[in-house]
């Protein structure tokens, strides 16, 4: 890293050729004066010179190079082009001086006993993140702590180089152990405290998505495979589903179980010899979808006549799936991730509480078996995307 970089404004930029409005070279150069010389580095253009050239204040420049939400798209665009004329480029470290935070995100995976450890979910996450990271000049490293481990958090919090925190599988004990200032540069994926910056998809409207799916298919005894209620994605894929089962008039069958395949199995095993098979099964993950999948199998019931199956994310299918009328609500995931990324980078995330909505509610090429008149329109005409699974 240059030793001439600008720690006192956060960023440093190179001479490009652009002349700085109101900025007037040192005694009128001659033109041999001007030219290009070899005896030593030429003088950076500073955030003063790019906000006089965009005749916008110096404040105002900042907040646009650090990714501020809070600037008028004009004027956003009016900087961008002034620092692009001027060639003025960020320096990680002398930004971290300048605005107290660090040059690298930490996405925190917090495990949960009912969590399995092989969940392709944070892998995606994971992924994303990188990317949206190393487009906004970030590092991102990983780190994984056990559910109640407050000291990790502490650790992490104590880290100079760290620009914030996306945390999968929060929880409000876990974030009690965060100081107030790097909570303010904390994005959770899925809302769990109303003062702290979330990101998720749309878990009410998804849901609703999914259950339309079935009860257009005349479908009415909806049994739901969920997921731990501690998580907020799981709760609130729980009380959409409830609210649905009472418009209906219909009981709530709830089968809570870890998200592992094998749990899921055996819970779900439990409540058909107790209720036998319902009409249709909204999965609340792939893991549990996949048990869903591999229990109708064993008890030879056909997904789509005998019992229609919505499952949630398809990251992947469950395997057999593409043989089956099964269906599944897409979570954008990467967007989230990289949504995340975006609040961390920004560094003001005030709290915003983001939904995002999912992508669509694929079908199988071949519709499931429906129930009734309601049921034959539906299935000739779904209200899905026809996208096959």
């Amino acid at each position: 890293m240059s030793h001439t970089e600008r720690a006192s404004d956060g960023w440093s930029g190179a001479a490009a050729g652009g002349r700085v409005a109101g900025h007037q070279a040192e005694e009128g150069p001659s033109a041999e004066e001007s030219a290009p010389r070899d005896d030593g580095p030429r003088r950076g253009h500073t955030i003063e010179d790019v906000a006089a050239l965009a005749g916008v204040s110096r404040a105002t420049v900042s907040r646009v190079l650090n990714g501020s939400s809070h600037v008028l798209p004009a004027t956003r665009s009016r900087v961008l082009a002034a620092a692009d004329e001027l060639g003025f480029v960020p320096s990680l470290a002398a930004r971290a001086l300048a605005g107290g935070r660090g040059d690298r995100v930490a996405i925190v995976a917090i495990s949960h006993p009912w969590c399995p450890e092989e969940d392709r979910f944070f892998g995606t996450v994971a992924y994303a993140a990188a990317e949206e990271a190393g487009a906004a000049g970030l590092g991102v490293f990983l780190r994984r702590l056990e559910h109640g481990d407050r000291a990790g958090l502490r650790e992490l919090a104590g880290d100079r180089a760290l620009a914030g925190l996306v945390v999968i599988n929060p929880s409000r004990a876990a974030l009690a152990a965060l100081p107030r200032p790097v909570l303010r540069r904390t994005v959770t994926l899925g809302a769990c405290a109303p003062d702290v910056a979330a990101i998720d998809v749309d878990n009410p409207l998804a849901s609703q998505a999914a259950l339309a799916h079935l009860s257009g298919l005349g479908r009415r005894r909806i049994t739901l495979v969920a997921g731990p209620d501690d998580l907020p994605c799981a709760r609130e894929r729980t009380e959409a589903y409830l609210a649905h089962q009472a418009e209906l008039g219909q009981p709530g069958r709830l089968v809570r179980s870890r998200l592992g395949v094998a749990e899921a199995a055996e819970a779900l095993d439990a409540s058909f010899d107790a209720d036998g098979p319902p009409e249709a099964v909204f999965a609340a993950g792939d893991g549990l979808a996949t048990a869903v999948v591999e229990v109708c199998h064993a008890r030879g019931l056909r997904i789509g006549d005998d019992v229609a199956v919505v499952g949630f994310d398809d990251d992947p299918p469950p395997p057999g799936a593409r043989r089956h009328a099964y269906a599944a609500v897409r979570s954008p995931v990467p967007s989230i991730a990289a949504g995340a990324v975006r609040m961390v980078a920004s560094g003001d995330t005030r709290a915003e509480q983001r939904m995002l909505p999912p992508t669509e509610v694929g079908i199988a090429a071949r519709p499931p078996k429906a129930r009734g008149a309601a049921g034959r329109r539906a299935a000739a005409h779904p209200r899905a995307s026809g996208h096959a699974v």
